[in-house]
């Protein structure tokens, strides 16, 4: 015979899930959405641009590590761990996974608010609020997501060859400068040339790269085709790279900034089912192994990603479905997660240094969870976590750079370099976030007792972020807005048209090298991307496809400014002062 119920409690869950609601408006979440996933673009190294120096007052500062490369192999590009300046492939390629998931889960949570190529828009405006951006017709979320697969093709050029760190964690850490300067110091304080790491005996890193490659082939491919099926030739690469490595993992190559991870092999997971989801190849579904779905015994962060294993496996394997997202209600969501919080309701498992990026992580598996099952049981959950993190917490203290709404302590003080806009190399509280780039939206590592948050720039165990912090916080969000404010994803791929057409380019083109100084109303030629040089004045450049139809128009004050093509090919452009 059935037990019922009692009617309480039956009244109870019923009104905990149609009532479960955030403390905050849906302009509000799109606001904090807006500014966590902009942040991405602070951590450009490179020609960038990174917004928030690519407006320096000294013009040599405005672009970072541009000379990254292994012999002839340019290696330019990528985005930064935390607040240095050094690329650690363990968050990176885990980092670059976690957003490219959440866009394909929650397509709707990510709005199209400005121009992620190159914040041309800001700059035409001076406003780098939410109001200071133009739609160009690709959500935001791939367009910073880009930048960091652009970097990953590099890192990737085949099966035997991976590349996943630059730079080194102790010349790096010497001095408090922006990456600009950082570049032009001497090697022993982090300037270029930078160390290279490749080739590591580990399968991790690289799983977590044929992951990331595998869904952006999926869902940048409304965008441009050519360009989808170039990344999953890289998701090959790496994939091929990590199988035979599947069962390995090794530390950071410069110290012990990072370690060894348990578990390689539920990476390779994520991998094998990600892949099989693209391709459709049995030989992907084959390397599924259902034994690799493991508890973690802790909390979800980058080196225990089994809540993605059990999610991506549930995903890809129909048959298997059901098992895994009971393995992943019974030992994460409900085993750990959601019975787990304190008084001020905010989730605790995990440890204590960056302790706001475990609740921000759990918020978005339980969010993973709660759409695969097609349910709401769980939402005020993932509200909780998000809200405590902006600002809904008794102290009423925000933990994200940029974003107060009804708060009474705002995060001012994060262990950032870039943020600053100083070269004094004089780390300290002293230190104010110039007007410009006051909407960072950088999560701190925080505090699960609000009032306990202490606003230190060199308390680095508390103000610091990260692209791994920031990651579960993005998903978390993108499923809050995709229910309160969802983007009308039909508008996306309508790119707005340039400028008509000058007459047609020079039939005797100039063939140019990047960087290279060309003189006014001259037609070069190149092909890819290709970096126009500063100039004394303000100029524009007007860039051309082979059929003399303007695909680019870009404006400079007289900085550098660089042109990345939609698809790759051979270009005409001729610059106007």
């Amino acid at each position: 015979m059935r037990k019922l119920l009692p009617l309480f409690l039956l009244l109870s869950l019923s009104l905990q899930t149609a009532f479960a609601a955030g403390a905050f408006t849906s302009e509000q979440y799109k606001k904090a959405l807006w500014m966590v996933t902009r942040m991405y673009g602070g951590q450009r190294s490179g020609i960038g641009p990174n917004w928030l120096i690519m407006e320096h007052s000294n013009p040599a500062y405005r672009t970072s590590f541009t000379k990254d490369a292994d012999g002839s192999h340019n290696l330019e590009g990528g985005w930064f761990d935390c607040g240095d300046h050094v690329l650690f492939g363990h968050t990176f390629f885990y980092a670059t996974y976690m957003l490219a998931k959440a866009y394909d889960v929650f397509p709707e949570g990510f709005h199209d608010l400005y121009n992620g190529k190159d914040y041309s828009d800001y700059m035409e405006s001076g406003d780098w609020s939410i109001n200071g951006g133009k739609p160009n017709g690709i959500p935001d979320l791939l367009e910073e997501l880009k930048y960091a697969t652009d970097w990953i093709i590099k890192a990737t050029p085949s099966t035997t060859r991976f590349y996943y760190e630059k730079g080194e964690g102790g010349p790096d850490h010497q001095t408090w400068v922006t990456a600009g300067k950082m570049s032009t110091q001497p090697v022993a304080q982090g300037g270029e040339p930078r160390v290279i790491a490749k080739d590591p005996d580990d399968g991790r890193m690289a799983s977590f790269a044929a992951a990331t490659m595998a869904v952006m082939s999926r869902i940048y491919r409304k965008y441009d085709e050519e360009y989808a099926d170039l990344v999953l030739e890289h998701a090959k690469n790496a994939y091929g790279y990590a199988k035979p490595r599947k069962d390995k993992s090794a530390g950071a190559s410069s110290g012990s900034y990072y370690g060894s991870t348990k578990d390689p092999s539920t990476t390779f997971l994520i991998a094998a089912a990600e892949m099989f989801i693209t391709t459709g190849e049995s030989t992907y579904k084959s390397d599924i192994n259902k034994n690799d779905v493991k508890d973690h015994y802790w909390a979800f962060d980058y080196a225990n990603p089994h809540d993605l294993a059990a999610y991506a496996a549930a995903m890809a394997v129909s048959e298997d479905k059901s098992t895994h997202l009971k393995f992943m209600l019974d030992n994460f969501i409900a085993g750990k997660y959601v019975n787990a919080t304190n008084s001020e309701k905010i989730s605790t498992a995990g440890g204590g240094w960056g302790q706001l990026r475990y609740p921000a992580n759990h918020a978005f598996s339980t969010a993973l969870y709660s759409n695969a099952m097609s349910i709401t049981q769980y939402d005020q959950f993932i509200y909780d976590q998000v809200d405590y993190i902006l600002g809904n917490n008794n102290a009423k203290q925000s933990f994200v750079v940029g974003f107060c709404e009804g708060c009474s302590k705002e995060a001012l003080k994060p262990h950032h370099r870039n943020v600053f806009l100083n070269d004094e190399d004089d780390i300290g509280n002293h230190l104010t976030i110039p007007a410009r780039n006051k909407y960072f939206g950088y999560m701190v590592g925080g505090n699960r007792s609000s009032g306990s948050y202490v606003d230190d720039i060199e308390s680095y165990e508390n103000t610091e972020g990260g692209l791994d912090y920031n990651a579960g916080l993005l998903g978390a969000l993108a499923y809050v807005v995709s229910k309160v404010a969802p983007a009308d994803t039909s508008k996306f791929g309508v790119i707005n048209e340039p400028d008509p057409p000058d007459p047609d380019p020079d039939p005797n083109p100039i063939t140019a090298k990047p960087n290279e100084l060309i003189a006014q109303n001259s037609v070069i030629r190149f092909a890819g991307a290709y970096v126009f040089p500063a100039q004394s004045k303000s100029f524009t450049v007007r860039v051309y496809n082979p059929k003399g139809n303007v695909v680019s128009v870009i404006k400079s004050n007289g900085e550098a400014v660089k042109f990345t093509p939609q698809n790759m090919g051979i270009y005409f452009a001729k610059i106007k002062n």
